[in-house]
């Protein structure tokens, strides 16, 4: 089967598991994102390995609901639950991608420690949002949200419930040289959707994206934007008579991590680095693991 092009500039989707699991099908959205491109799927289960070095601290208790007193945090018994919690993630991950044909692994981090060296530059890091205002506060959540800004190539950010699983893809452009807008074509190529471009009133695409959306046979829509920034009133506004399925912006112009999951009205959002940096580093990962096998 031929590789789609997106899968040329990136390698894998990997996607941190919530520890209460309460929105696992959420993370359907991020399964379905790597098989239609056709990319790697690395699922991780991080555990709090700080629970056991709070147990070294005889002054800490912990309250059991049942029991209905403060009790001296029993290790054991936290280590029994830790390993059960990751066997249940890693038994209803494979349930959950048994029927598909991604390739995929699971993963299982003895702590947020271990989060930078599991992410390679040509990564796209799914972060799921949680389905309590409680795990957003969690350092599971907050470390791997950190490591993906720092280190991977792209970040996709999945709504805790998605909007649809069909529709066009849309970039929302501060230009007509944005990366995020040949990034949205590949991906409407491999979905065999339409492109829609969100970009200032005014702007034409450049004649070699045009030339490689009919090379593609990816039909595009060009959508003017009252303002440069892709977050405005107006754009959101378009894009939810668009029913798209995707959102694709570049990195630069996303406002940070507070407000990853307000932005997102139920449909995912791809943010991106420049193309080229992509690709670049995308090559040099794979190249070192290259070197590193032989």
């Amino acid at each position: 089967k031929r590789k789609s092009e997106i899968a040329r500039a990136y390698k894998r989707v990997v996607i941190g598991l919530p520890q209460g699991l309460g929105n696992l099908s959420a993370a359907q959205a991020a399964v379905d994102f790597a098989e239609f491109l056709q990319l790697e799927l690395l699922a991780a289960f991080i555990t709090d390995a700080e629970l056991f070095a709070l147990a070294d601290f005889p002054a800490v208790r912990e309250l059991r609901i049942f029991d209905q007193q403060w009790q001296p945090l029993d290790v054991p018994r936290i280590s029994r639950e830790l390993e059960d919690a990751a066997t249940i993630a890693r038994k209803r991950f494979d349930e959950s991608i048994a029927s598909r044909t991604v390739k995929a692994a699971f993963d299982v981090l003895s702590g947020v420690e271990a989060i930078p060296a599991l992410l390679h530059a040509g990564d796209i890091v799914a972060i799921v949002e949680p389905s309590h205002p409680g795990e957003s506060i969690t350092r599971q959540f907050t470390a791997l949200v950190d490591a993906a800004f720092e280190t991977a190539a792209a970040i996709l950010i999945v709504p805790r419930r998605v909007a649809r699983t069909s529709g066009p893809i849309m970039a929302l452009a501060s230009s007509t040289d944005d990366a995020s807008i040949r990034v949205a074509l590949k991906i409407a190529a491999a979905a065999k959707e339409r492109l829609i471009v969100v970009a200032p009133a005014g702007a034409l695409l450049p004649p070699e994206i045009t030339a490689d959306a009919e090379r593609l046979g990816v039909s595009v829509e060009q959508l003017a934007a009252s303002r440069a920034d892709a977050f405005a009133p107006t754009p959101l506004r378009m894009s939810s008579q668009s029913r798209e399925r995707l959102r694709v912006i570049a990195r630069q112009l996303l406002d940070g991590a507070p407000r990853l999951f307000s932005m997102l009205h139920g449909v995912p959002l791809l943010a991106v680095e420049s193309e080229h940096t992509a690709l670049a580093e995308a090559g040099q990962t794979r190249r070192s693991q290259s070197e590193d096998r032989e």
